[in-house]
């Protein structure tokens, strides 16, 4: 067995603090699946990182085969997929990888100390980190040639840069200028003066360019209308824009927060819909005690409002700080959505179609909200939903695709109106509020 295949894991807040070992991953060719023990210096920290699932106890944990090709939760998060992975696999093969003898490990290593919250591996098979200054629109050029797996002629930079960042559009780690107008790629412990680490994101080359215009207008709406939301700017380039969200994940002084999606924390297949947002609440609960239901409740009733569908289990997350307190993370990934089939992916009181008020009312209720909050819960995101088309055009999105969302939101805003009454569920949906969560 190959040193890759055997990772040492750390915790590592990017301060003045020694990084903590946490434990040694080992990869279980037999079975196919991981292996984890917890460093003496771990058990000792009292760092609960992964409550749900990966107990902080003495002994070898063994990671389940799903969801996650054999890999724990909380290290799966540091693995993208969709873009940054085709990136990566293109990195591994030149690097003189065979996919098909590539594990989870070797990815872990190949991101290192790139990716997501403050997790880090070693040994790391790329080596030292590769950053490189570049103007906006160089960049927006091989987002488009990688996202058709066209990579003549892109630079390592890019590849690193790319590779370890989630989602499925062409997106990249990168310090972004406060005039927007250069990028340093990568990502790095301190940020230059003048620059602020973001996460940038492109419109897919064979999808709706519109989706950088309409992400900006949704992060603007959210944060105007009671969502605690992630901070986007827009980048604009020849060929149209790139949205960069600050990165929520790093801090100020070259800090790193702690992240976990709650896919990761309850060992979710999140391709499959089966959560309610209530579940979400009870997550919340578990890790700080006390659940933010109004943080989330008005997430839930922006969501529906906007048709953000796409609202699956690793588009939530929660951060930790180094007292070990956790709450839940800026609201991210708000672009609208038609969703599977027209569903929302995580249901709400059990309903993942036809959403009205009194199902939203209902999971107001569930979690001990006033009458107040809830009906202002919903009317603040209606609000939001009918300012969208103005401020979408406004910021530079094609008039009939940003008229064509808002008359989708008008069909929602009917079944939300103040004079609906509440009704009941209407059947099962394909994420049923009494389906269990995976909590313990």
């Amino acid at each position: 067995m190959t040193s890759k295949q055997r990772l040492q894991v750390y915790l590592d807040f990017g301060t003045s603090s020694t990084p903590l070992l946490l434990g040694e991953c080992l990869w279980v060719a037999s079975k196919k699946v991981a292996a984890f023990e917890w460093s003496e210096e771990a058990l000792k920290s009292g760092y609960s990182l992964s409550p749900l699932h990966l107990p902080l106890l003495k002994g070898v944990h063994m990671a389940d085969p799903k969801p996650f090709g054999g890999l724990h939760g909380m290290l799966n998060d540091s693995i993208p997929d969709g873009f940054g992975l085709r990136l990566m696999n293109k990195s591994l093969v030149s690097a003189g990888f065979s996919l098909d003898s590539v594990t989870p490990l070797h990815r872990l290593a190949w991101v290192g100390e790139r990716g997501l919250g403050a997790l880090t591996y070693k040994p790391v098979i790329s080596g030292a980190e590769s950053r490189q200054l570049m103007d906006i629109s160089e960049l927006g050029i091989h987002a488009a040639k990688a996202d058709v797996e066209n990579f003549k002629d892109i630079p390592e930079a890019a590849i690193k840069a790319g590779g370890s960042a989630q989602g499925a559009r062409p997106k990249f780690w990168a310090a972004v200028s406060d005039d927007g107008k250069t990028v340093i790629l990568g990502d790095s412990p301190k940020t230059p003066e003048g620059f602020a680490p973001c996460l940038v994101k492109f419109a897919p080359a064979k999808g709706d360019k519109n989706e950088p215009f309409y992400e900006a207008a949704c992060l603007q709406l959210a944060a105007k209308h009671g969502v605690k939301a992630a901070r986007g700017s827009l980048l604009l380039h020849p060929n149209g824009a790139a949205l960069a969200v600050e990165r929520f994940d790093r801090l100020p002084g070259g800090g790193r927060v702690f992240m976990q999606s709650l896919a990761a924390l309850l060992n979710d297949d999140f391709h499959v819909p089966k959560l309610d947002y209530y579940h979400l609440a009870q997550v919340s609960g578990k890790l700080s005690g006390t659940p933010e239901c109004e943080r989330l409740y008005r997430q839930a009733c922006f969501n529906v409002a906007l048709s953000m569908r796409d609202d699956h289990s690793k588009n939530f997350a929660f951060s930790m700080d180094q007292q070990g307190k956790w709450e839940l993370s800026p609201a991210f990934d708000l672009c609208p959505s038609p969703g599977p089939s027209g569903w929302q992916t995580m249901s709400v009181s059990g309903i993942g179609k036809d959403i009205n008020r009194g199902h939203l009312l209902s999971f107001a209720d569930k979690l001990g909200l006033p009458q107040a909050i809830a009906s202002d819960g919903i009317d603040q995101a209606l609000s939001a939903a009918n300012d969208f088309e103005a401020l979408a055009i406004s910021l530079g999105a094609q008039k009939a695709g940003a008229k064509n969302w808002a008359k989708n939101f008008k069909t929602i805003a009917r079944e939300l109106a103040p004079t609906m009454a509440p009704v009941g569920a209407k059947g099962p949906s394909k994420s049923a509020a009494n389906s269990k969560p995976h909590l313990p």
